[in-house]
């Protein structure tokens, strides 16, 4: 009988899985697609300030896809807290550590994509001023 109850909790357990997932794993915040940069070698001066541009507005629309990461989490993290506080069993539990470390992870690969923007406008930005030296005064 004990057998019985045990695989059926993890049976249970199995098929409720789907419904337990962190709520960041489904998450409502939208990564930004990172832009792609032109070859400063041939690329003309408007492509360089377009890809400036672009640089900028990648990183600002990270900030705010990090920080939706995070209150995302908190809000996550707060509602089961308050539904354990009301004894409310319609929500699932939440397992905070796990979120938090997708959390993290989403915030840490998004941030190393922001580094490396910031670098291939760098060296667009260097081969466009090789390429195209200032004027002798």
């Amino acid at each position: 009988m004990r057998r019985g109850l045990c695989l059926l909790t993890v049976a249970m357990a199995a098929l409720a899985a789907p419904a337990l997932m962190p709520a960041l794993a489904q998450s409502a915040c939208m990564e930004p697609a990172a832009p792609t940069m032109p070859d400063g070698k041939t690329a003309a001066r408007a492509e360089i300030i377009a890809a400036a541009g672009a640089a900028k507005d990648f990183v600002a629309k990270s900030d705010d896809y990090q920080n939706c990461l995070n209150a995302e989490y908190e809000t996550t993290v707060k509602a089961a807290l308050e539904a354990v506080k009301a004894k409310d069993k319609s929500n699932p539990p939440v397992d905070a550590k796990a979120l938090d470390t997708a959390r993290q992870a989403k915030i840490l690969a998004n941030q190393k994509k922001k580094e490396e923007v910031g670098k291939a406008y760098g060296a667009t930005a260097a081969a466009y001023k090789q390429a195209n030296p200032p004027a002798a005064k």
